[in-house]
């Protein structure tokens, strides 16, 4: 079922200079208030900063993969992080008079310059708070100044939406790939994802984020899973390519049953990935270590390379894997992260400067 084409080829290059060219840092929350700067090539602390404004409750990403948004200041202000500099470069706040707000959500618009924001509102009494229900902005980051006011997202965008690669539209992953104009909320295109490709196939559903990261112009990959056309009990795995120049699947590639993994990780080259799947957590009640199954897959021909039953620290959980998968690295509660091999045997412990909140964030710089 694979699809050899010129627009394939380019994106086998393009994603091959990609991995040699970007160098990737990871970021990762300490508490109260640090963010750390992680180089995985020597496992070195690069840089820290602390949040003006005290505890971080939330971290999103920036389209451009330049800035942070950290919902901090009791979740009143958000402040905008450089992550070249690892200093904050703005902050909003966010206020009512007569209620006490907090910032549940930020959600940046296709262009950059605008936000959705979503408060949890509490009317202030004089002896009491009433709660009220949430609240959506649309906010204007340049001008910092809220817009409409309203109870939800808007329908086209409610579920499953997520900001196009170029930067200038909303896609909306449901049953398919819709794209919707920003401005007036009208779907454009569609990539048909429930639509069997071909007789006695299934419905596609993607998984996780999109492997190319945005950076390969005019194309999504994607884990899929489908349901066995022929045994229904059991569901199908692999890569599919999204062609958004022509609004079609590119290419489906079949890995085989689905390994029932999670927290996947795909090395740079986007040879292989590695995940956890069922069968650890070990018999606690008899004074065990937890256990977790990590699982290697390779992602070129789809067969199961490794897959180890390891112990660990109560409370930690695979966090992120080194650009070229050399490096496993857990995380949780506690001061350090863990660190295993390729061949899924523990390597070494590295302490942080502050408390772990289990959140690792992988840049390619």
């Amino acid at each position: 079922m694979r699809a050899l084409s010129t627009l394939l080829a380019t994106l086998a290059l393009g994603t091959a200079a990609f991995a040699q060219e970007t160098k990737t840092l990871f970021y990762m929350r300490a508490w109260p208030d640090q963010l750390i700067k992680f180089d995985p090539s020597d496992d070195s602390i690069v840089a820290t900063m602390r949040n003006h404004r005290g505890v971080c409750h939330d971290v999103v990403l920036s389209h451009d993969r330049k800035r942070l948004f950290m919902t901090t200041g009791q979740r009143t202000y958000v402040e905008v992080v450089d992550l070249a500099t690892m200093q904050a470069s703005d902050e909003h706040l966010f206020r009512d008079d007569g209620f006490l707000v907090r910032i549940e959500e930020v959600r940046e618009q296709p262009g950059g310059s605008r936000w959705f924001v979503k408060l949890e509102r509490l009317e202030k009494k004089l002896d009491h708070f009433v709660v009220q229900e949430p609240e959506w902005l649309d906010y204007d980051v340049v001008e910092k100044r809220i817009g409409k006011r309203t109870k939800e997202l808007p329908k086209a965008i409610r579920r499953g939406a997520r900001i196009s690669p170029d930067g200038a539209k909303w896609h909306v992953f449901d049953k398919d790939l819709v794209v919707v104009d920003p401005a007036t909320l009208e779907e454009e295109a569609r990539i048909e994802l429930s639509k069997p490709m071909y007789s006695g196939l299934g419905a596609i559903s993607v998984r996780g984020d999109d492997l190319f990261d945005g950076r390969v112009a005019g194309c999504y990959r994607f884990l899929y899973t489908m349901r066995d056309p022929i045994n229904d009990e059991r569901t199908l795995f692999g890569l599919v390519d999204l062609d958004l120049e022509r609004n079609k699947i590119a290419d489906l590639i079949e890995l085989g049953a689905n390994p029932k993994a999670w927290r996947w990780h795909v090395t740079k080259d986007l040879k292989q990935a590695i995940a956890t799947v069922r069968g650890g957590d070990g018999d606690q009640a008899q004074g065990d270590d937890p256990e977790a199954v990590l699982y290697t897959l390779d992602l070129v021909t789809g067969k199961k390379l490794r897959e180890t039953r390891v112990k660990l620290r109560n409370g930690l959980h695979l966090g992120a894997i080194s650009p070229d998968g050399s490096k496993i690295y857990f995380v949780g509660r506690g001061h350090e992260l863990v660190v295993h091999g390729a061949d899924h045997q523990y390597l070494k412990t590295i302490e942080l400067p502050g408390e772990h909140d289990g959140w690792i964030l992988r840049v390619d710089d």
